[in-house]
């Protein structure tokens, strides 16, 4: 299941969320508000132990998660 970037409309909190499909209905979990626009994300890969980022930069620089172990 793709993980998609989130901000509400209402609170203005930033969030990552696990979906089944585009068409999920996803809630802000900080205030519940169902007024969300997912966010435009890029992406990395790890390929031969190097780091490489859709961005085109070999760090963590562009990514939102709340600490890099998932990254390197």
């Amino acid at each position: 299941m793709p993980l998609f970037e989130y901000v509400c409309s209402r609170c203005g909190e930033e969030f990552e969320k696990i979906v089944a499909s585009v068409r999920s209905r996803v809630s802000c979990p900080e205030c519940r508000g169902r007024k969300v626009k997912r966010k435009f994300s890029l992406f990395g890969v790890k390929s031969g132990g190097k780091f490489v980022s859709s961005s085109g930069g070999g760090d963590c620089s562009g990514c939102s998660a709340k600490s890099c172990s998932n990254c390197k």
